[in-house]
């Protein structure tokens, strides 16, 4: 998997696993908390809703502006704090490609990165219980960060203080910068077959044999069964098993390429064969992926320039939707205009696009009211598929 896809695995983590985590001590909150320079007033919003996230059209127009003057500010401070070093942990190590684009506007900060996959919240609560330099940022899904979210690890940041919209801040907790988006699709060879809209469209004869899931991706069902119910959803899953229509495969990608297996229950595509595209599917899962600043870290202001630099700066935005070295990385927020969705090219086309009529064809989304019962239904579709 490209090593740009920064969280796409967070998502397909089991959350069992993220919650039996515990700290041996209580994060305490970084000394001084980063002010806005300035007052920041908000603009109304131009509100149109993409599903449950609220798009605020006029964001480059009338945000931007403002949060980049204080990106400008919090840069002058993040170069004079912790000798400019800004430490990154998460799914996989930042790549050099967008360390460089980062440190083309910033050149005073040092990024130092790594890449924990499944290791990344007990990295981070170990480094706060023996005291070792930890990340100075956080982030994942409300499912994958819950650990981090109970535990207190999120630094209480108001964004709205420094002109992001309030909007942003009806899915989320409000510590929670929402920078990407991800979710539960169909990967479908179109030179082999076409998949239907739901997931019993599957159980048609035609399938059998033609889908696979890897082991750790329950959560592709868990849509389905926030809409239908637990029992609805086990009956499926069984129903997908016994048929000999699912195969739990580790490589789908080979298969699915291949045509083998055509049909691959994942999220975003990263493979360019052009063969190759994403559905959304009927009651499936959308996630809205996160960032923000750890309460241990020693260059707050870094953080949280990242934070912001990453989720909403247009320039490097544009380079993720059309640029083929940033195809996989995480499709950027919602939230922002259409223009930067119509911009899009390649693999980054196909994955908005797909992610997108998701949205607005009913996908169900995940939010920090409904966290826990997420969490309980990928732990359940988790033991009904790999039991």
């Amino acid at each position: 998997m490209n090593t740009l896809t920064a969280r796409s695995g967070l998502i397909a983590l089991g959350a069992a696993g993220m919650l039996l985590l515990s700290s041996c001590s209580t994060p305490t909150e970084a000394a001084g908390p980063i002010e806005p320079t300035g007052d920041v007033v908000l603009a109304d919003c131009e509100a149109v809703e993409i599903g449950a996230i609220t798009r605020c059209e006029n964001f480059y127009d009338d945000f931007w502006p403002q949060i980049d003057e204080q990106m400008d500010a919090l840069y002058e401070t993040a170069k004079e704090t912790d000798g400019g070093k800004l430490v990154i942990w998460d799914w996989y190590e930042l790549s050099p490609d967008v360390i460089a684009e980062f440190n083309s506007r910033y050149p005073d900060l040092k990024i130092e990165t790594r890449g924990l996959t499944y290791n990344l919240s007990s990295a981070i609560i170990s480094a706060k219980t023996t005291g070792s330099r930890n990340t100075d940022i956080i982030s994942g899904s409300l499912v994958s960060a819950a650990t981090m979210t109970d535990e207190g690890y999120w630094a209480d940041i108001d964004w709205t203080k420094f002109g992001v919209p309030a909007e942003y801040f009806t899915i989320g907790d409000p510590a929670m910068l929402p920078d990407s988006v991800n979710g539960s699709l169909m990967q479908v060879n179109t030179d082999k077959i076409e998949a239907p809209a739901t997931l019993p469209g599957l159980l048609d004869p035609q399938y059998e044999g033609t889908v696979s899931v890897a082991s750790y991706n329950a959560n592709v069902f868990a849509g389905y069964g926030m809409v239908e119910g637990e029992d609805a959803m086990l009956d499926l899953i069984g129903e997908l098993k016994s048929s000999g229509t699912l195969q739990v495969l580790e490589d789908q990608d080979s298969q699915l390429s291949s045509g083998d297996v055509p049909i691959a229950l994942g999220q975003t595509l990263f493979n360019p064969n052009p063969s190759l595209t994403v559905s959304p599917y009927e009651d499936s899962g959308v996630f809205a992926q996160f960032s923000g600043v750890n309460v241990d870290a020693k260059n707050q202001a870094g953080a949280m320039l990242w934070s912001l630099w990453n989720a909403y700066d247009p320039d490097w935005l544009e380079l993720r939707m059309t640029d083929e070295r940033y195809s996989t990385t995480q499709v950027p927020y919602p939230g922002l205009p259409t223009s930067l969705f119509d911009s899009a090219t390649g693999l980054m086309k196909t994955n908005a696009d797909a992610l997108l009529a998701g949205l607005q064809g009913g996908a169900v989304t995940e939010t920090a009211e409904t966290r826990d019962d997420w969490i309980a239904m990928i732990n359940a579709a988790d033991a009904a598929l790999n039991g």
